[in-house]
């Protein structure tokens, strides 16, 4: 009866130890698989002219021309600032290599809609992902040298910001999943609203000359969906950083 009630024992023992190294090893997986969320620091309307509107008033202002009238459109216009009129900034080292896509819409006689629009400065053209449904999986992905500026910041046109009806008929992105050097990095919580926002994502990449390239990949998790439209599309994309002055 004593060996039987030792196995019995040493059995039960086995059992739970088995059964506390699986929670263990599931609770280490589960940890790997979470990734931090993030929110916009800040979060700018998207003003109501055009670009080449914006262009005619920047030479206006720069000859002193500018009606009181003018000049309160101008002071609406700090994301055309940032992207048409930008002061000293991450780009003036920095540099994208390349803007790959996961798919992408047909290109029409007027309008492309490849991966390469979501950073191209222009806040009229964008990229619009061309898979079945509203796109969750589609994905946008940056390449960087090992010697570029490191990265701090994350800007985004978040949908076809171009004015408000084209916004609305379109879906936007709701949650984008950030690949930093192919392994999950962040997720940003993107507003539905025609607005930059701004996401503080830590200091990415290795500013060493010697280092290989590396890349940022954004993952289309969720989704706004659009009135008219089940494509989801971004308008741009675009970084600000360190390490250039």
């Amino acid at each position: 009866m004593k060996n039987l009630y030792q196995y019995q024992h040493q059995h039960s023992i086995m059992k739970k130890t088995v059964a506390i190294f699986g929670m263990f090893i599931s609770f280490c997986l589960s940890m790997q698989g979470q990734v931090k969320e993030l929110n916009p620091i800040s979060i700018i309307k998207m003003p109501t002219i055009s670009k080449a509107e914006y262009n005619r008033l920047s030479i206006l202002e720069d000859e002193g021309k500018l009606s009181e009238a003018e000049k309160k459109l101008m002071k609406e216009c700090a994301i055309f600032d940032d992207l048409y009129s930008p002061s000293c900034s991450w780009y003036c080292g920095g540099d994208v290599l390349s803007v790959k896509d996961s798919s992408h819409l047909k290109a029409t006689k007027k309008f492309n809609y490849n991966g390469k629009n979501a950073h191209n400065f222009n806040h009229e053209s964008v990229w619009a992902e061309g898979a079945k449904g509203q796109g969750i999986g589609e994905y946008l992905e940056y390449e960087f040298s090992g010697g570029c500026p490191r990265i701090t910041h994350v800007k985004i046109l978040n949908g076809h910001v171009k004015d408000e009806k084209v916004w609305k008929d379109n879906s936007r992105v709701k949650k984008l999943k950030m690949y930093y050097m192919g392994k999950p990095y962040a997720i940003l919580n993107l507003q539905d609203s025609r607005t930059e926002q701004d996401f503080e994502v830590g200091v990415l990449g290795p500013h060493n000359p010697e280092a290989p390239n590396w890349t940022l990949k954004f993952e289309i998790m969720e989704v706004y969906p659009g009135d008219k439209y089940t494509d989801t599309v971004i308008s741009e994309l675009w970084f600000d950083g360190i390490d250039v002055h």
